[in-house]
C-alpha cells in the first residue's frame, strides 16, 4: 500500500490514529497487521529503526502468537490472546534498549508498539489499549472480514 491518497478510507483512518498516537506518546513505531503478516498500515517515528521493521515485526509476532495461544489453551481453555511483552537488553549497558508490545486489536488484527526504554510502560500500555479500542471499531465498519479464508 502506498502512502499516497489512494489508499482505502479505512486505512488513512487508522494512519492518522497511529500519527496522533505519536504526538502524544514518545515510541519508535507501530505496526497494524493481520495475523497472516498483511500490513494494514505503519508509521516509523525514529530513523534509528530500519524501514522494514513493520515485516520483521508481523513475522516475528506470527510465531509468538502461535505459543501464546497454545500455551493459554494449556492453561485455560476458555481464555483468549490478549497482548505481549517483549524486551530487548543492550549488551554493553545491560539494561532494557527497547520494547515490544504485540496487542489484539480485533478478529485477525494486531498491533504492534516498538518503544525506548525510557518510555514508561504504563504510559504505552494505557495508551495502546485506547489506540487498540479505535483501530477495532475501524475495522468493525468494514464491510469484509480480514483475510477470513487465509487466516488458519
Amino acid at each position: 500500500m502506498s502512502e499516497e491518497g489512494n489508499d482505502i478510507p479505512p486505512v488513512k483512518q487508522i494512519r492518522a490514529k497511529l500519527s496522533d498516537f505519536e504526538m502524544r506518546v514518545p515510541v519508535w513505531g507501530l505496526t497494524v497487521f493481520t495475523i497472516d503478516g498483511y500490513i494494514i498500515a505503519h508509521r516509523l517515528f525514529y530513523n534509528g529503526i530500519p524501514e522494514d521493521i513493520g515485516m520483521a515485526i508481523s513475522s516475528m509476532s506470527a510465531g509468538l502468537i502461535t505459543i501464546a495461544e497454545n500455551f493459554i489453551r494449556v492453561v485455560a481453555s476458555q481464555n483468549l490472546f490478549r497482548q505481549v511483552l517483549v524486551d530487548s537488553i543492550d549488551e554493553v549497558g545491560g539494561g532494557v534498549s527497547f520494547s515490544i508490545l504485540l496487542k489484539n486489536v480485533a478478529e485477525n488484527v494486531l498491533l504492534a508498539c516498538i518503544f525506548p526504554s525510557t518510555t514508561q510502560l504504563g504510559l504505552v500500555t494505557f495508551e495502546v489499549e485506547n489506540l487498540s479500542n479505535e483501530i477495532s471499531e475501524i475495522v468493525g465498519q468494514w464491510d469484509i472480514k480480514l483475510h477470513e479464508d487465509t487466516v488458519t
